[in-house]
């Protein structure tokens, strides 16, 4: 027989030989439940011997239950383990984190750098098309001298050939070569002589359409020249097709004034106008020049004005080899002095 003080301190060695003095303060309340009530059954005994038979089957139970927490794996080892996991996953995590912001960061050096490149790309365009207007201003002045060039030797001949030509009636281009001296040296062309030969490279397009106007205006020159070019390729008129403009301006009154590397360019664009004014937009119309000649020294008695188409057949007769597709409108006299 054992007595109970006995046997509550032969209990709690073997629980603190088993698992320690730390385990048995923290899990001695949780064990099962016929330890507890085999407790409550043996503290209400007081001080009277306890029935072997009881004895027996709390040391048999506690000693299957020893033996299956011996068996138990060691927890301090995986608290050890779960921490060094743990430790592990906030390691992971860090390099995680610090790895998106290396991403991040690279992600914006990109996009800096397809910036810089797209401001680079934007440059050497602006480079190229300044260039190109250069290119086309350049040719344009060279056009413009030739052009002068070219107007200079038809000048000196027409007055070559005016001056060795005999007649008998006063002509008015006689009268203007008489008693003048044969050129020495080819004629200094002024500026009004070039602003001249710019006019006749010029072409005028009359705009009415209010719409049309506010349209146009709203185009840079480029967009203006383009839309020209458009226009005249559409056409698909052989004698034009080819025919590009230099530059085109929208006037202060809405027109449009279109430049044409050469003279021939510009004069075969007023001849088809109708093949391209449609697409220029609505109420667009070319303007045809007309020039006018003022001869001196010729006096207006010798004028028979009934004899208008003789006279006009005759001046046109004396200047064809000059000009062949000359033609006169209309002749009249002035007595001012």
């Amino acid at each position: 027989m054992f007595r109970i003080d006995e046997l509550r301190v032969l209990l709690c060695k073997k629980f603190e030989k088993q698992l320690g003095q730390h385990w048995i303060s923290d899990t001695f309340p949780d064990l099962s439940d016929y330890l507890r009530k085999a407790l409550v059954c043996i503290d209400s005994t007081e001080k009277e011997p306890v029935p072997t038979p009881v004895v027996k089957t709390m040391i048999a139970a506690t000693s299957v239950l020893i033996t299956k927490l011996q068996n138990t794996p060691d927890m301090s080892a995986i608290m050890e383990t779960l921490a060094s996991v743990q430790n592990d996953l906030k390691m992971t995590a860090d390099i995680a984190h610090f790895t998106a912001a290396k991403i991040q960061e690279n992600t914006i050096t990109h996009q800096q750098i397809a910036t810089l490149s797209q401001e680079t790309n934007q440059f050497v365009k602006a480079t190229a098309e300044e260039r190109r207007t250069t290119t086309a201003l350049i040719q344009e002045t060279n056009d413009i001298t030739k052009e002068i060039n070219d107007n200079t030797k038809v000048t000196n001949n027409i007055v070559k050939a005016i001056q060795s030509i005999p007649s008998s009636k006063a002509s008015y281009a006689s009268v203007l070569t008489r008693n003048t001296a044969p050129l020495s040296k080819p004629i200094t062309l002024s500026a009004q002589t070039s602003s001249f030969v710019q006019a006749q490279r010029e072409i005028i397009v009359k705009i009415t359409d209010p719409a049309t106007i506010e349209s146009l205006r709203a185009k840079s020159p480029r967009n203006l020249q383009n839309n020209i070019d458009r226009a005249i390729e559409q056409s698909r008129n052989e004698h034009i097709e080819r025919t590009g403009v230099v530059s085109a301006d929208q006037l202060k009154s809405g027109d449009l004034s279109i430049k044409t590397s050469s003279r021939n360019k510009a004069e075969a664009l007023r001849q088809f106008a109708n093949d391209r004014m449609s697409r220029i937009g609505r109420g667009a119309s070319t303007r045809l020049p007309k020039y006018g000649i003022l001869a001196h020294g010729i006096k207006t008695s010798s004028m028979d004005m009934e004899k208008f188409e003789e006279i006009r057949a005759e001046l046109l007769h004396d200047n064809r080899p000059f000009i062949p597709n000359a033609d006169i409108k209309y002749y009249a006299g002035s007595d001012v002095r």
